[in-house]
């Protein structure tokens, strides 16, 4: 049952992230997320404070069954309360929100993200979804993990459209991380570093795989394939698989 799947690795990167009286957040659309919650309190035993957008309040992760909509509230089931969104963007407010997700169609060299359009704002060759409150939320929270496709057409010298802003993260000296189907790095003022490379990878994969300049460091850690306890844990949130539908690999 081993598993050395780039979405089985991308789960176990974000799930690292979540220490033990973290305040934890994540929007829509966040099927990695979701089972990353799952592995960091069933297999990382980690002790923390769960809710989503979709406004369930620590929900039991031992009973979370991964659906095709993740706005579904009963895809994060018996949670203690239901928090409306405007009640977490209060508490990112005043400092209280220590590590939120977020998802990107690109992402630059200053960790900027864009979620809202491909090419020119006023007529672009892509109109996306948008960024709903990531331009408020990103400056505010604690840590920031960001996940996307390894590709150059994601991770790129510059966005298109800055929807969130990196740069004052980084102008704040506030922890930005990158997780994608290959490797996680670390934007920092010397640039976007990378910190591990995923197992089936090599540094030079990192490297052609992205139009964004990567740092190399003396030292890069590996993200190693999961064992069976750990896949047992998440096959028991997505049995179905859904996951892989996110084409990451």
């Amino acid at each position: 049952m081993r598993s050395s799947r780039p979405t089985d690795l991308m789960i176990k990167c974000l799930a690292s992230f979540v220490e033990d009286g973290d305040y934890v957040y994540h929007g829509l659309d966040s099927a990695l997320p979701t089972l990353a919650m799952v592995y960091a309190a069933r297999y990382l035993r980690r002790s923390f404070t769960w809710h989503s957008v979709a406004e369930p309040f620590m929900p039991d992760p031992a009973k979370v069954v991964l659906r095709p909509s993740t706005g579904d509230p009963s895809m994060e089931p018996e949670p203690l309360a239901y928090m409306t969104t405007i009640d977490a963007f209060d508490l990112a407010a005043k400092g209280r929100m220590d590590l939120m997700y977020f998802g990107a169609a690109q992402i630059d060299e200053e960790g900027n993200i864009n979620l809202t359009a491909i090419g020119d704002y006023l007529k672009p060759k892509v109109k996306l979804p948008g960024g709903a409150a990531a331009a408020y939320l990103i400056p505010l929270v604690k840590k920031i993990v960001v996940w996307a496709r390894h590709e150059p057409r994601v991770l790129v010298p510059k966005v298109d459209f800055v929807t969130g802003s990196g740069k004052t993260r980084l102008e704040k000296g506030k922890p930005l991380y990158l997780c994608t189907n290959r490797a996680l790095i670390e934007f920092t003022t010397a640039g976007p570093t990378l910190r591990a490379v995923f197992e089936g990878f090599s540094i030079d994969d990192i490297l052609s795989g992205s139009r964004m300049r990567i740092v190399v460091p003396q030292n890069v850690k590996a993200i190693t394939g999961l064992g069976d306890e750990e896949m047992a844990v998440i096959e028991a949130a997505d049995p179905g698989g859904l996951r892989y539908e996110e084409g990451y690999g």
